[in-house]
Formats: structure tokens, C-alpha cells, sequence
């Protein structure tokens, strides 16, 4: 499973940021916290990430949501969310949060992977990779031959 952990450590006001088998079109940002104790309970705590490219925000999310508000947790995490990657490409992803009117944030940059390639003889074209000869466009079904070099029906 692709994902990047996120978990903010209340007590020394830091982010921890690990990243997991990152794949080249997704990755789920898990974001938590961490206290000394099991339960975690919050002072009007508020967190947001933004998913950035070349300084654009290509994501976002702001939390708690409106009309609601975080009291205390005992879980892991509190957030799931997806993000949408493209490969080869470098992202920073920034996370800031306040608890108790105290805030601090991290940034962080990462670089997708390339998917693996198929076949040998495909060639990636900074997107995609494409076989040597295209797909037909016959309306059939076609699987590719690596030893033939060619798409059968």
C-alpha cells in the first residue's frame, strides 16, 4: 500500500513524516497524532495539508470540517485521505496544524516513481509507456506478445 504517515506529536510540537512503498499514481496521506497518553484530547485543534507542484497546490484539506470539532481521540489516525500522483514528478507536501493556540508546520519533498515497465521492448515516453506498435482500434481484444512483438486477439 502506498502511503505517507503524518502524525504530529503534541507534546514537542513536531511533525513525523514517513513514506511507504510511494507508487507513482497515488498515495494515501494518513495524517495522526501523538501525546504521552492514550487518549488524546484537544484544545480547539485545527490541521491542514496542501499538496504541492512547483509551488502550485495541486490538493488540499483543511480540517476539522465545518460545524465540527475534534474533542479527543484514542485512534491512530484521524485522517484518510487520497492523493492523485502523476510519475516522475516532484511534489512537496506541507502540513501544519495548532492545538492550544501553539502551531507549527513541516514540509516535506518527494519524488514518484516511474510505473515499472511492462515489456522490454515498450518505451516510456515521460508519461506513459507505449508499445512498439500501437493498440488496434478495431473494437477487439488484445493482449500484448512480448515474443512476437505484436498484439494478438
Amino acid at each position: 500500500m502506498s502511503k505517507i504517515n503524518a502524525r504530529a506529536n503534541l507534546q514537542n510540537t513536531e511533525w513525523e513524516i514517513t513514506f511507504e512503498n510511494i507508487q507513482s499514481t497515488y498515495t494515501d496521506l494518513i495524517i495522526g497524532f501523538q501525546n504521552d497518553v492514550c487518549d488524546i484530547h484537544f484544545k480547539d485543534i485545527k490541521f491542514k495539508y496542501e499538496l504541492r507542484q512547483d509551488s502550485n497546490i495541486r490538493e488540499y484539506g483543511v480540517f476539522p470540517p465545518p460545524g465540527c470539532k475534534y474533542v479527543c481521540s484514542n485512534q491512530e489516525h484521524l485522517i484518510s485521505q487520497r492523493l492523485n500522483l502523476q510519475p516522475e514528478t516532484e511534489y512537496e507536501i506541507y502540513l501544519w496544524m495548532e492545538n492550544d493556540r501553539k502551531s507549527f508546520d513541516k514540509s516535506v519533498i518527494f519524488t514518484t516513481p516511474r510505473p515499472q515497465q511492462p515489456y522490454s521492448s515498450w518505451s516510456w515516453d515521460g508519461e506513459n509507456w507505449n508499445s512498439p506498435i500501437p493498440y488496434p482500434d478495431d473494437g477487439g481484444y488484445y493482449t500484448w506478445n512480448e515474443e512476437i512483438q505484436n498484439w494478438v486477439e
